[in-house]
């Protein structure tokens, strides 16, 4: 399991397809940048199809991630020992500008190891969609004075290589999951005498390539290595093509949602990551010195789904006396307990196995040495005395031809005596010697973690979820019990921890009444999923909204409730594309209502003075008048030319914004225009009686 080892729907039948809605009305180690976009209008061409649609933008803005004109803020080395600095006497176009220097003269394999971030990339920055794009360009000067060549450099790192991180959980991505390298790019040798520009691919199948935050200089060595490398970077950009064909994404057939504690196997890059959640609560909960005969304690979790997979392992990690919360506790906790099932829905096998006295080895699952003696996965052969014989591994196996769905159990009767029940009743035995006892007695704080969730193993299980739909600890000094199925969301603030795991957007509740789930390829930029009881009437399309939508490892999944589940014995769903046609204004008493003739309903409130501030929303919509989201500038005027308003000239939030207006005595109305976009059509308001 640990360190890359291997331990041993229901489908709607429905049509789905892809098209775009045009009707026409109008810690790693790495150099980190910040991306900051030079806006610019695009023009938006798209073609309805059922089959096969694209997406063609002609003019897309270039995005400027720095150019160091005047200063390298944000720039600072994490780990590789590298010195930067701005030198203004070194600019590609030789404006007067700048550039960022780079010497690296530490001995080790990391030739250099800088991150840069700035504002809000640290913690929830902005994320820009590079769907559209096909390269990252930058300029690069080698200096003559390092001590390695350029040839040296291609020979031994392969040339330089650039990451993209992208910002799927709102951050940087420690655990490195969210970097996703470029192809490699030899640096010609015409840098050692001046500037050269280098071009690295972008593809847009780059997983979460419509949310990236910002970039990584990548360059290792493959031994150790001691000299110089330094060289200077200039006016780094991502370019879009003139016109770029996407394809769009690809709606799979719905399968069926099962309520609870769903933990997917959703990590980017990783067969082995553990997803889990983890008790907030991290004391009273061994067993040891509580369980007796009469009062057993019980570790129990009743398994509701599970993946198409016989690979793949739900699992409870038992972890007295933690050091830190981890990802991986059976690899780098000290003493762990676990209990772990492998299956299908005909049979399943269980295992209770544990570790002491070890960290960072895999004693616990296949013996052998290691630095400080020799475990043996034979529990019981050591005396508990001997010097440098340790043991650990496998105490119990159980398999059973019940299948892994329903309630599992471990039983303690004393700190030592133990069972295993599968949800058939059938069971086995173990002991765990006395003398490692002592290993699983809550000692400090926290006394102890508790572990629920599942590991991937295999391609086969890869965004699919093990589902559980209650968990208890009994008998213990502290118990704990939850109903996943009375639950309508995770309580992650007072209750459980998904910190640890990599993907924690894959660990969550589906409550009851979750029916669906439809599941999309990825990229899906500016799609977003609809259903509907018929195809005669273009105005019947809904658009689910209350469940979350999940990326995992090349596809999105929206979760649907069972309400938006079209009635009736047909459902169809479909992915569309969102065109901005128009501006839409309101005024207070009306609604955005898509789907519609007139796309609002409600009529304007009355009894408005001059006095009185008057709430005016302006929304940019396609032509069912749904919002689509943008940043565009609108400017605003109205038929009373003595109107003042709070801010004429407001910038769209996610396609809308709320401007306050004052008025004169009379009637009037409010008309919006989009000044980043022109070729949106105008919006006017309703008329307004103002006393």
């Amino acid at each position: 399991m640990a360190g890359g080892s291997n331990r041993k729907s229901f489908p709607q039948q429905s049509p789905v397809w892809s098209r775009e809605n045009k009707q026409s009305t109008q810690p790693n180690k790495h150099i980190m940048k910040p991306m900051n976009v030079t806006k610019h209008a695009c023009l938006g061409l798209a073609a309805l199809a059922l089959a096969l649609s694209v997406s063609v933008c002609i003019g897309k803005p270039v995005i400027t991630v720095n150019t160091y004109d005047s200063n390298i803020n944000g720039v600072w080395d994490w780990y590789g020992g590298s010195t930067l600095s701005w030198d203004s006497s070194q600019d590609h176009t030789g404006d007067g500008g700048g550039s960022l220097y780079i010497a690296k003269n530490t001995s080790n394999d990391h030739i250099f190891d800088v991150n840069s971030f700035s504002g809000n990339d640290w913690d929830n920055g902005t994320a820009y969609d590079l769907t559209l794009y096909t390269n990252l360009s930058l300029w690069i000067k080698w200096d003559t004075n390092s001590s390695m060549s350029i040839s040296d450099f291609n020979a031994n790192l392969g040339g330089l290589t650039m990451e993209l991180n992208d910002n799927h959980l709102g951050q940087y991505d420690w655990s490195g999951n969210g970097l996703h390298a470029l192809p490699s790019v030899q640096i010609p040798n015409a840098a050692s005498n001046g500037w050269v520009h280098l071009n690295f691919p972008v593809s847009s199948t780059i997983p979460y390539i419509d949310s990236i935050g910002s970039i990584i200089f990548d360059a290792y060595h493959t031994t150790p290595w001691s000299g110089t490398v330094q060289f200077w970077v200039d006016d780094i950009t991502f370019q879009p093509a003139a016109v770029d064909v996407v394809p769009p994404p690809i709606l799979s057939p719905v399968t069926k949602a099962t309520p609870g504690l769903n933990v997917f196997a959703s990590t980017e890059g990783s067969l082995y990551d553990r997803q889990s959640a983890v008790l907030r609560q991290n004391s009273g909960l061994s067993w040891v010195g509580q369980a007796t005969p009469a009062n057993p304690v019980t570790y129990s979790f009743t398994i509701a789904g599970y993946p198409k997979s016989v690979n793949c392992e739900a699992w409870m990690f038992l972890i007295p006396n933690p050091a830190y919360l981890d990802n991986a506790p059976d690899w780098n906790e000290t003493n762990v307990a676990l209990f772990y099932l492998q299956g299908s829905t005909t049979s399943a096998t269980a295992h209770f196995q544990y570790k002491v006295n070890e960290d960072h080895q895999q004693a616990m699952y296949s013996g052998g040495n290691e630095t400080r003696g020799y475990y043996t996965n034979d529990p019981g052969s050591w005396n508990g005395v001997t010097p440098n014989y340790l043991e650990s591994g496998n105490l119990a196996s159980l398999t059973t031809s019940g299948g892994i769905l329903g309630t599992w159990t471990v039983k303690f009767t004393s700190d030592t005596n133990g069972s295993i029940i599968a949800p058939n009743g059938s069971s086995t035995n173990f002991v765990i010697p006395p003398y490692n006892i002592g290993y699983f007695a809550e000692q400090t704080s926290p006394g102890f973690y508790v572990y629920l969730g599942m590991q991937a193993n295999n391609a086969d299980a890869i965004d699919q979820a093990v589902v559980y739909s209650n968990f208890a600890v009994s008998n213990t000094a502290e118990p704990f019990s939850e109903n996943f199925l009375t639950d309508s969301v995770l309580d992650t603030t007072n209750v459980w921890n998904t910190s640890a795991a990599s993907g924690p957007l894959g660990v969550f509740v589906a409550p009851a009444g979750s029916a669906l789930w439809a599941t999309w390829t990825l990229p899906d930029s500016s799609f977003s999923l609809q259903d509907a009881a018929t195809l005669g009437n273009p105005f019947a399309w809904a658009s689910p909204s209350l469940g979350p939508k999940l990326t995992m490892v090349g596809v999105r999944s929206q979760l649907l409730a069972t309400n938006e589940i079209p009635a009736g014995p047909t459902a169809f769903f479909e992915l569309v594309k969102r065109v901005p046609t128009q501006l839409q204004i309101l005024l207070p008493g009306e609604t955005n209502a898509p789907n519609t003739l007139t796309g609002k309903t409600g009529t304007p409130t009355t009894g408005f003075t001059t006095s009185d501030g008057v709430n005016v929303t302006i929304n940019l919509v396609d032509s069912t008048f749904h919002i689509v989201s943008s940043t565009d500038a609108i400017s605003l005027t109205s038929s009373d030319s003595t109107a003042t308003f709070t801010n004429p000239l407001p910038t769209l939030a996610g396609g809308t914004v709320t401007v306050q207006v004052y008025f004169d005595s009379g009637s009037w109305t409010v008309t919006g225009a989009d000044t980043t976009t022109p070729t949106i059509t105008s919006g006017t308001s309703s008329s307004i009686t103002i006393q």
